[in-house]
């Protein structure tokens, strides 16, 4: 019966949205207008023993068009998503796939915001593990250090 609920529903939405829109029933889009807005992928988060795993959903991304960096204890993931080229009129009977430009920012806490990480790109996902090692980083300090100190 809930299969049956949710059929009529699907129908109802599809229904009222065609009949809304003032146009035939395919409808055409210019892919430009389409790569315009930025969308976030989809992203899976969770940790292990050892380290914290972020998994992006980049089907269709070209790993050249992927930055990863970390910035005030912050993940950034950006890039681009090129869309589909045609040279005819396209008329389009659905859109979900998003292209243009992406970014996803996740907060990491300050514990693992300078812990080891890796990243990897293959088959569409791209993986990033960042280790929970809690050591602490230890800066060295040279002979040639310039301390200002006021004469009195």
């Amino acid at each position: 019966m809930a299969v049956h609920i949710i059929r009529v529903l699907r129908e109802f939405s599809d229904r009222s949205a065609r009949q809304s829109a003032q146009t035939e029933r395919f409808f055409c889009k210019d892919i430009n207008n389409m790569q315009a807005g930025q969308w976030e992928p989809n992203t899976d988060i969770y940790e292990s023993e050892h380290e914290v795993i972020v998994r992006v959903e980049l089907a269709g991304v070209d790993k050249e068009n992927v930055s990863v960096r970390i910035k005030d204890s912050r993940l950034h993931i950006r890039g681009v998503r090129q869309g589909y080229q045609s040279p005819d009129r396209i008329f389009y009977h659905q859109v979900e796939l998003h292209c243009g430009e992406f970014s996803k920012t996740i907060a990491l806490p300050d514990s693992i915001a300078h812990n080891d990480i890796a990243a990897s790109f293959q088959n569409g996902i791209l993986e990033i593990r960042i280790s929970k090692q809690d050591q602490a980083i230890e800066i060295p300090i040279g002979d040639d250090v310039n301390m200002n100190q006021d004469k009195i």
